[in-house]
């Protein structure tokens, strides 16, 4: 699989044995419910064993039918191994923050999950190697694997040791976590300090110097700049006038707005939506 700086990778095994060499990152060994996520979308070899010719993956892609994606064959000896590669893109100016706090390789055995087992069943016509699609079968797998991926991250955070500074740690924190989701889930609020730690069970001082400790900031920096990742989005996916994404990320004027927004994106609002929207980016 070659380099990719557009999609985050992922591969979950069902079914037999395979290995994965990233870089040069020490090669892992995948198994029936292991799930390998790779956030930077390094080039990559996948195989059993690695060292057997390699053969381009897009070389291998058949021709969908009827809009589904059908399933790749290759090699005739040997053990069957059944894999999935989920493909993940994203708007690299909300994800990067978290992105960057990944390992290069995030590794979680799924045995057991739900969200494995519905996936599986979807697949069940494909892995009886009929070409046969079935009517909304690219659909429910799409959102399947966004519950595998949710599902796989979650364990990943949970097994993290506690301590430990960042994103991770943040949501592996119960008090911080908490803060992080009602952040991110209400970002247009008029939060104090006091509001957030009265909703997350601390006092003003405790949450306000426990947030600073975990996340390596303060709430409010954490927040202001929350708030513009999510002005850089709705100035390219909405037409809505700049005064009114400035408002609402919590600034009274456009022009205190636009000196924020270039501090942290290099850009002014304006160009940065012309820009990035003519690239389709």
């Amino acid at each position: 699989m070659p380099a990719t700086q557009s999609l985050s990778r992922a591969y979950l095994v069902l079914e037999g044995e395979c290995h994965l060499q990233a870089g040069n990152l020490p090669e892992s060994t995948l198994r029936a419910g292991d799930f390998l996520f790779l956030p930077g979308g390094e080039a990559h070899l996948l195989g059993s064993p690695l060292d057997a010719p390699a053969r381009p993956f897009a070389s291998l892609v058949r021709k969908p039918v009827a809009g589904e994606l059908l399933p790749v064959r290759i090699g005739t000896q040997g053990p069957a191994t059944h894999f999935v590669q989920l493909s993940f893109s994203c708007e690299r100016h909300l994800a990067d923050p978290l992105l960057s706090s990944l390992p290069p390789q995030v590794f979680v055995d799924l045995a057991g999950a739900s969200a494995l087992d519905w996936l599986t069943d979807s697949l069940g016509l494909a892995l009886s190697s009929s070409d046969a699609p079935f009517l909304g079968a690219a659909a429910a797998r799409s959102r399947l694997a966004e519950l595998v991926f949710i599902e796989a991250f979650s364990r990943f955070v949970q097994s993290r040791p506690a301590g430990g500074q960042g994103w991770i740690a943040g949501l592996n924190d119960r008090y911080v976590g908490r803060a992080l989701a009602l952040i991110h889930g209400r970002p247009e609020e008029s939060w104090t300090v006091e509001k957030l730690g009265r909703l997350v069970g601390l006092s003003r001082s405790a949450l306000a110097e426990r947030f600073a400790q975990v996340m390596g900031e303060p709430i409010f920096a954490f927040l202001t700049r929350w708030r513009l990742q999510l002005a850089a989005e709705y100035l390219l996916a909405t037409p809505r006038p700049i005064q009114s994404i400035a408002k609402e990320a919590g600034y009274e004027s456009a022009g205190a707005f636009s000196a924020a927004f270039k501090r942290a994106f290099r850009k002014p609002p304006s160009v940065w939506r012309r820009k990035h929207r003519r690239r389709g980016d």
